[in-house]
């Protein structure tokens, strides 16, 4: 169960990666006549998702849970000051930065959990394990932490535009690594299912609702006239799979595109009557779903 800081942090810190990893071309570079479609790599030091409504909230929230989470983590108490009250985020850098300590502004906590050390067999040389497992730690850069705090305080405060740059949120998600937060795969994961349940629920009424648009005789005329455009052979299709049953109108007639990386036992597709589409996402959770169901004898 997640830690109610891990938590805070994951779903702010998920967003803020959403927008950075976006790929958006900058109309602003020169062209360039020899490579016309280039786009230029962004660097640490470009402007962040400025279209990304309260960009500087969200950073702040990840970074507040993000920092108090490790410190209560690394030195339990320190979170707090004299009053009870969690430190502000600032404040958390600098308890940090004391207790690291900081080298040229960036602080590397070490994993203090790491597998014990392995002693080496000469009489096995093949496929041994490393003798030293590597050096497992998090980057902390307090530097940069603290120039985003600044950066993002006008805007937070009502006293002018945001700064927030790509170097900013890169070092705010380094800090997932640590033990008390490594949350962000996670709480991805659970945006992904999320999305793709409610958006085939969506799918679902709209299909239904299409079916009672063309009627019970016209749904027949579909169903009886259905052919496989994706249908298998050995030769000219081997990737091809069989109609299935389609979960909306009941007929066999959902064109199936591919399985479901996980069993590869639901499919996505069109239906040919309907129209119902199971996107990948979709298949892949039924999928997954079908296959506990599988494991259990269900």
């Amino acid at each position: 169960m997640r830690d109610q800081r891990a938590e805070e942090f994951a779903r702010c810190a998920v967003a803020l990666a959403a927008e950075l990893n976006a790929v958006r071309h900058d109309a602003s570079v020169a062209f360039d006549p020899e490579d016309p479609w280039a786009v230029p790599a962004p660097t640490g030091d470009d402007p962040f998702a400025p279209s990304l409504a309260g960009r500087e909230g969200i950073f702040d929230q990840a970074l507040s849970n993000g920092l108090a989470a490790i410190v209560a983590s690394e030195w339990p108490g320190k979170e707090s000051d004299g009053k009870g009250f969690v430190r502000p985020a600032r404040a958390l850098l600098k308890v940090i930065e004391e207790h690291g300590p900081a080298t040229d502004g960036v602080v590397l906590l070490p994993d203090k959990h790491q597998a014990p050390e392995i002693p080496q067999d000469d009489t096995k040389p093949i496929f041994q394990p490393h003798p030293r497992p590597l050096a497992r730690h998090t980057r902390i850069d307090v530097c940069t932490l603290q120039n985003g705090i600044d950066a993002s305080q006008a805007a937070r405060h009502g006293r002018g535009v945001g700064g927030l740059q790509r170097r900013h949120i890169e070092a705010l998600l380094a800090l997932d690594r640590h033990k008390s937060l490594q949350v962000m795969g996670e709480e991805q994961a659970d945006q992904i299912r999320t999305t793709a349940l409610r958006g085939d629920a969506a799918e679902r009424a709209r299909a239904a609702e299409y079916l009672e648009r063309i009627g019970e005789e016209e749904t027949s005329r579909r169903a009886a006239h259905a052919e496989n455009p994706n249908a298998w052979h050995p030769k000219h299709n081997p990737d091809g799979h069989d109609l299935d049953t389609c979960p909306v109108c009941e007929y066999e007639a959902f064109c199936v595109d591919g399985l479901a990386p996980i069993a590869g036992r639901v499919g996505h597709g069109q239906c040919l009557v309907c129209t119902y589409t199971r996107t990948p996402d979709t298949a892949e959770e039924e999928g997954f779903d079908e296959h506990l169901a599988w494991i259990k004898g269900e």
